[in-house]
């Protein structure tokens, strides 16, 4: 009952968040945990049985004995999140944690003579000792814990393989749970002394369990370069800041600023909280309309010729941007993970005008190099009688022509 009053008061507020609650969903599902540690759910349950022998003698001390399979035991485990998450992902670079639920559920022995000596069996006690071991695989690498809390940190070794991934690849985690019930009975038996005399006796009985769950991964990795203007110098009537990002992490907002002031912002995700039946939040994403200047694509791509590390990438992003200005200016892109990691790209661009003769610029002032590409100077006459000369020779060659081809 105090479970039910918990989860039904604990459930979020189906409203959609402009970034991603890791740091809430993780600190809600950490407070929830505890619970889970003895969550025995008959939905998933596995049922078993407990072989009990028992003997005894009649009136005519003739030897007698009843073997009986009880159906009195019952467990469950699964494994349920792995914090933080978005979209069934983790991070290699947050140290994710485990929460599985398990529990068990065993009745008593009924008090009665079992095999009819006329002395009654009757269960003393009962227990139950629990063992988990968790084996967590990614890529050729697997490690194995051995556990009996449900809360288990991903073990360094993967952790570190993981960084690794291209953003797609899969961490698998087997659960596998064991449940060793013992039934501690007296098997009363006759007495020569015409009552019944006590035999304590251990019953045992073992329920074994397996979960599969698997998440895919995503990493810090990042890539950057600029695709236009490519040498860093460009026309300032025509001023672009084009750049693509491979990442092995999805992006969900960000911003374009030049020298310092923001210019741009757009976002690619909301998010949202759902639950489950055992209380535990998890985030999933929900896009939004792409903003003009950004494009989200999802492909295995190794850019070799970019990387020389040779790394590989699941997304890609491209920012299309245009802007006003003329001289030297600082553009930076901003954007940020969902897992709320933040990184920043920042180019020098010179933006410049043209110029004619060597000193004029294309608006007429004086030619200024820090927002003016020089040009070759040249002699307004001198161009005349070069171009006239040209002209009159390019004539007398077209009157040859046609004299020679209708002179025929």
């Amino acid at each position: 009952m105090i479970f039910l009053f918990i989860f039904l008061f604990s459930l979020p507020v189906h409203a959609l968040f402009s970034s991603p609650p890791t740091d809430n969903v993780t600190a809600h599902n950490a407070a929830i945990a505890p619970s889970l540690q003895d969550a025995f759910d008959p939905l998933i349950a596995t049922n078993g049985t407990v072989q009990f022998d028992f003997y005894g003698t009649n009136i005519y001390w003739v030897p007698i004995s009843m073997h009986i399979n009880l159906s009195l035991i019952s467990a469950s485990s699964k494994l349920l999140s792995l914090d933080p998450s978005v979209d069934n992902a983790t991070s290699a670079v947050h140290s994710p944690v485990l929460i599985f639920a398990w529990g068990n559920v065993s009745l008593p022995l009924d008090t009665r003579d079992w095999e009819g000596d006329d002395c009654a069996e009757y269960q003393l006690n009962s227990s139950v000792n629990r063992s988990a071991t968790i084996v967590f695989s990614f890529g050729n690498l697997s490690e194995k814990v051995s556990t009996t809390s449900n809360t288990v940190p991903v073990p360094a070794g993967i952790l570190e393989e993981m960084k690794n991934t291209p953003g797609k690849d899969l961490l698998v985690v087997e659960l596998n749970t064991s449940f060793n019930f013992t039934y501690t009975v007296n098997d009363q038996r006759p007495s020569f002394d015409e009552g019944c005399s006590d035999h304590i006796l251990n019953f045992s009985s073992v329920i074994e369990l397996t979960d599969r769950k698997n998440w895919s991964v995503e990493g810090d990795r990042t890539l950057f370069f600029l695709r236009a203007p490519v040498l860093g110098e460009q026309w300032f009537r025509n001023n672009l800041f084009n750049s693509v990002v491979f990442s092995n992490t999805r992006f969900y907002n960000g911003e374009i600023s030049a020298d310092g002031n923001q210019t741009y912002g757009f976002r690619l995700y909301d998010f949202n909280i759902t639950n489950d039946s055992y209380g535990l939040w998890y985030i999933q994403s929900v896009p939004l309309a792409q903003s003009g200047g950004i494009a989200e694509h999802t492909a295995y791509n190794a850019p070799s010729p970019f990387d020389p590390n040779n790394f590989s990438y699941n997304y890609i992003y491209e920012f299309n941007y245009s802007y006003d200005g003329i001289g030297r200016n600082i553009l930076d892109l901003h954007i940020t993970s969902v897992f709320n990691d933040d990184y920043q790209f920042s180019r020098e661009i010179l933006s410049r005008m043209l110029s004619h003769s060597g000193n004029v610029s294309e608006l007429g002032g004086p030619v200024n190099e820090t927002i003016s590409r020089k040009s070759m100077a040249f002699q307004i006459d001198s161009i005349r009688g070069t171009t006239i000369a040209l002209g009159l020779i390019g004539v007398l060659l077209v009157v040859l022509l046609v004299n020679r081809f209708f002179g025929k």
